[in-house]
């Protein structure tokens, strides 16, 4: 894309990026032939949400919003696709003789304007959406499966919520998953009740409604679900689990399904995996680089167990992911078993556990260990068994990943002590934990700042001090709820000398944790207290956390 020294001068004037992070990436763009911001969005000084939120501000531009922006296929016909990718332009819809309305990424280019006004013939409603968004939707769109063979699309009658299928059940489907993905959703719930059939996205942990189908299109979905995850079409009163997988945008979604028969008909919860979420780097799960440091030396480990703890949905399965997609798998046998795979990686050996031909964690670790591992992951550490097996496995030669459900790092340790782990070998196997729990992330565009209650100041500890907090406003972006995504607290312990010394002697919740913060160990509630000032969250958000840990440790 040619440079738009436009948008950069805006974002310089907002202070979102420094001329220094500028001249610093000239040299790169002009051997990688991208323009300055592409590499500043690639390099993460900038994000593409952010430049989308300067042309709504700053220039005006309304926001591509997919489920309040109609789409016509017909409007295709404006643009060859070659066109549509050279300009960055989606025809979105005509809504009248003389006026299309488009998708762009760029809408600052006066001389891309003029062009696209010349190919349509028509007067532009621009619309603002992020570059990956797009392209995303050239490349969904300008496919012969929809051009030439007129496929049906997702309907959406705003009055009726009522989402309602012409007359294809495959298009539904796709769309419904790609629509679940490009908002976010870990889940997508199809329930039936007597006058309904609903649809909703679990989206940043929350259940919200998206719309409903009408019964008879419900039987055509759980048809087509059945089929693409393996499962028996004739069966109606049993629960079936089943997966595949899809593309969107250009990266792997992993879809698992479970079904139950419910007393008006079978339930659908789609389990939505991202490949974008799943492979990201250390560096972009939210530790500090204090925390960074001190993870990086835990898993330079040649040896050892590393735990991974929390609640369920506290995004332990990601932190895994992210810890062994650093790996390098070339050099390294790695070897997982899971239930289930959450996500297919490549170059790993995969396992998943099945009840029904016997194959479960301890017997599964007992035959990976034959294999010769160098990297073992163990979905969940759930009973005795596992655990013995698993803390062998990392005093002898082999490095060990797995998670626990526990409340904290110190916790963790405790819980496998009630597991009748050996003493002398807990700490000698015990390499590192982390332990993570999610919070809502404030929305960056409506987010408001305010000097900090006497109440909030005692629970962060800083009553004799005068901060300011952030707080929820609400906003279109945001969709009026204040937050715009999850981020994970987290704190990262080490084991040392004398905490392994103290585990060999048997010590005790407070003794331990005594000896770790000793030691250098930070609490989550430090991290929380980070993320509150930074601005990345609210201190109601925090505040479950806080009384927590504040109950935990009195």
């Amino acid at each position: 894309m040619k440079e738009n020294m436009l948008v950069l001068e805006m974002l310089l004037k907002n202070k979102m990026i420094t001329r220094q992070n500028i001249a610093e990436r000239i040299d790169e763009a002009k051997r990688s032939k991208n323009s300055i911001l592409d590499v500043l969005v690639r390099d993460r000084i900038i994000t593409e949400a952010e430049i989308v939120l300067i042309f709504h501000n700053e220039w005006g531009f309304e926001r591509y919003d997919p489920l309040k922006d109609a789409l016509d296929l017909r409007a295709l016909s404006f643009f060859s696709k070659e066109q549509a990718k050279k300009h960055l332009v989606f025809p979105l819809n005509q809504e009248n003789d003389d006026q299309l309305t488009v998708v762009m990424a760029d809408p600052s280019h006066e001389e891309t304007i003029r062009r696209i006004k010349r190919i349509a013939e028509k007067r532009l409603k621009i619309l603002v959406a992020e570059k990956s968004c797009t392209l995303g939707l050239i490349e969904k769109y300008y496919h012969q499966e929809y051009v030439n063979q007129d496929r049906a699309v997702l309907i959406k009658h705003r009055e009726q919520k009522e989402l309602t299928l012409e007359p294809s059940i495959i298009t539904l489907v796709n769309d419904l998953i790609d629509e679940g993905v490009s908002r976010g959703a870990s889940d997508i719930h199809v329930e039936v009740f007597p006058q309904k059939v609903q649809v909703r996205f679990r989206i940043d942990g929350v259940l919200k409604p998206i719309g409903q189908l009408s019964k008879e299109t419900w039987r055509g979905v759980i048809t087509r679900l059945k089929i693409l995850a393996g499962c028996d079409i004739a069966e109606h009163r049993h629960p079936q689990d089943g997966a595949f997988t899809t593309n969107h945008e250009g990266r792997q979604i992993d879809v698992r399904l479970s079904i139950i028969p419910t007393i008006h008909g079978e339930k659908i919860v789609l389990r939505l995996l991202d490949e974008k979420k799943f492979l990201i780097s250390i560096d972009e799960l939210g530790f500090s680089n204090q925390q960074k440091q001190v993870l990086k030396e835990i898993i330079k480990a040649p040896h050892g167990m590393v735990l991974i703890c929390g609640p369920t949905g506290s995004g332990k399965s990601t932190t895994l992911y992210s810890l062994l997609n650093g790996m390098d798998s070339r050099t390294q046998n790695i070897i997982t078993i899971e239930d289930p795979v959450e996500f297919q990686m490549e170059d790993i050996n995969q396992i998943q556990v099945s009840e029904k031909t016997g194959l479960n964690f301890a017997n599964g670790l007992r035959a990976i260990l034959r294999q010769d591992p160098n990297v073992i992951m163990v979905g969940e550490i759930r009973d005795e068994d596992t655990a013995e097996i698993a803390t062998r496995a990392a005093i002898t030669g082999h490095l060990v990943l797995s998670t626990l459900h526990t409340n904290n790092a110190i916790a963790s340790i405790n819980r496998l002590m009630d597991m009748k782990i050996p003493l002398y070998l807990l700490s000698a196997a015990l390499r590192g934990v982390i332990s993570q729990k999610l919070i809502k992330r404030l929305c960056p565009n409506c987010k408001k700042k305010s000097f900090a209650t006497a109440f909030e100041k005692g629970l962060l500890g800083m009553a004799d001090q005068e901060i300011e907090l952030f707080y929820p406003e609400g906003c279109s972006l945001c969709h009026g709820t204040g937050y715009l995504g999850r981020i994970a607290v987290q704190e990262v312990m080490k084991v040392s000398r004398k905490i392994r010394e103290a585990i060999s002697k048997g010590a005790d919740y407070d003794g331990i944790r005594k000896v770790a913060i000793e030691e250098g160990f930070k609490p989550i509630e430090e991290s929380l207290k980070r993320h509150l000032l930074q601005g990345e969250t609210s201190i109601s958000q925090g505040l479950e956390i806080l009384a927590f840990e504040n109950e935990w440790h009195r």
